[in-house]
């Protein structure tokens, strides 16, 4: 899949995931109170639902609901899920924990990624992995404040060695126009392309990307850094546009 037409599906994704207004009444019966989270997410049952059913390796998402949830409601109720991921051919992308108090990426989601992996035909499997927070992890590392990463270090090193790519990457992390510009337009992101990408691999490999997390930890290897392949408002104001790529 070409990372323009992934650009197409991720955005769509992040319009279906949206909780519909007309359910906001719906009970959340089901395990609203529990505590029992691992008791929860043992008997949790995934599901497949493919976008056509005469082709099984075409557009298809994977969700994770509570033991007993009809199937049907499932499919109209969003709220149920506790977790869901989205997949085409050999591609996976989208991993969200929806019931975030369940636990992290990588366990919530674990069942839906294997089920994912099994299904994967031809090539290896590949998985494009959201970078949120990136924005606010190097706008925070400008202004003095420590992660417990390599942010900072290697802005530092960006700002003595190359001024101009600096300033563009300030300028994506905290959406203010270089001086001279009035917007944060493509010759920004152009100008900021290489800095951007190793704080985005220090990002994931500093374990600060929850759905990356969810990738490396079951046999993942990063290949590299999609620049601006989510160009959602979203997408360019949590990660500037970029997303982590995964072979397995």
């Amino acid at each position: 899949m070409t990372v323009q037409f992934f650009t197409r599906a991720f955005v769509a994704s992040r319009k279906l995931n949206e909780p519909s207004r007309k359910i906001g009444t719906l009970k959340r019966f089901f395990f609203a109170s529990s505590t029992d989270h691992s008791t929860l997410l043992s008997k949790a049952t995934a599901h497949r639902i493919l976008q056509d059913e005469s082709n099984p390796n075409g557009p298809r998402k994977y969700i994770l609901v509570p033991d007993g949830t009809p199937l049907d409601l499932a499919k109209k109720v969003d709220k149920l899920h506790l977790a869901r991921l989205s997949a085409d051919g050999n591609l996976i992308y989208d991993a969200k924990v929806v019931q975030r108090s369940l636990g992290s990426h990588a366990d919530v989601c674990k069942p839906l990624l294997k089920m994912a992996l099994t299904d994967a035909k031809g090539e290896a499997p590949q998985a494009l992995a959201s970078l949120e927070g990136l924005c606010k992890a190097i706008s925070d590392a400008i202004q003095g404040q420590d992660d417990g990463s390599n942010i900072s270090s290697m802005l530092a090193d960006l700002k003595a060695n190359d001024a101009g790519s600096y300033e563009a990457v300030k300028s994506i992390a905290t959406g203010i126009p270089r001086e001279g510009h009035s917007v944060v337009g493509q010759g920004t992101y152009r100008d900021g392309e290489q800095g951007w990408k190793e704080l985005a691999k220090e990002y994931v490999s500093s374990g600060l990307s929850v759905e990356a997390q969810l990738y490396t930890t079951n046999g993942g290897k990063l290949i590299g850094i999609e620049h601006l392949a989510d160009t959602s408002r979203e997408g360019l104001m949590d990660a500037g546009g970029s997303l982590a790529k995964f072979q397995f």
